[in-house]
């Protein structure tokens, strides 16, 4: 079972009940602005993105999962890690409820995940793939110790998205 504690958060794997708390995030274009190439998500792609993640936390032992207010127990975002495309790398990434924007979740969420890579899983090299104009998510990948590394394709990246383009971010340790 994936789950990750910070001191304010929990990130763990996605259960039934979080699919109406996903949905309402997948689907608001505020959020999904820099997501997805900025296309909120269909029911049908809801379901899949639930549907991977799940198989990545029983396969994998990690997953881009649930974002868990402590004080509050509710779903608030979307944090942790997966495997990027065919690059071999593993992503670490955050997406966030408006309502909880500018209390350091991400960067704190970010921090966690980076640690299990490093930490937990052994892995040498972390990244993350941002959206150009994703300024708020480059200041949170900077301030994780990441470093801007290059402009992509996902195409390039073998991501399920082959036209976007990303900014991609990586640190070696």
């Amino acid at each position: 079972m994936f789950r990750l504690e910070t001191e304010r958060l929990v990130i763990r794997e996605w259960e039934p009940r979080d699919r109406d708390a996903f949905r309402a995030m997948a689907q608001d274009t505020v959020v999904m602005r820099y997501i997805n190439g900025g296309c909120p998500l269909s029911e049908d792609e809801i379901d899949a993105a639930l549907a991977r993640q799940r198989r990545n936390a029983s396969e994998l032992g990690y997953c881009m999962g649930a974002l868990v207010e402590k004080a509050t127990g509710q779903v608030v975002g979307v944090a942790g890690m997966q495997p990027l495309g065919t690059t071999g790398d593993l992503e670490i990434g955050w997406w966030l409820a408006p309502r909880v924007w500018g209390r350091g979740y991400a960067t704190e969420a970010g921090g966690a995940a980076k640690s299990h890579v490093f930490e937990y899983l052994g892995r040498k090299r972390v990244v993350a793939i941002i959206d150009p104009p994703n300024e708020p998510s480059k200041r949170v990948a900077l301030r994780l110790g990441l470093r801007f590394e290059r402009r992509a394709t996902g195409e390039e990246l073998g991501h399920r998205l082959p036209d976007i383009v990303v900014d991609l971010f990586g640190l070696e340790t």
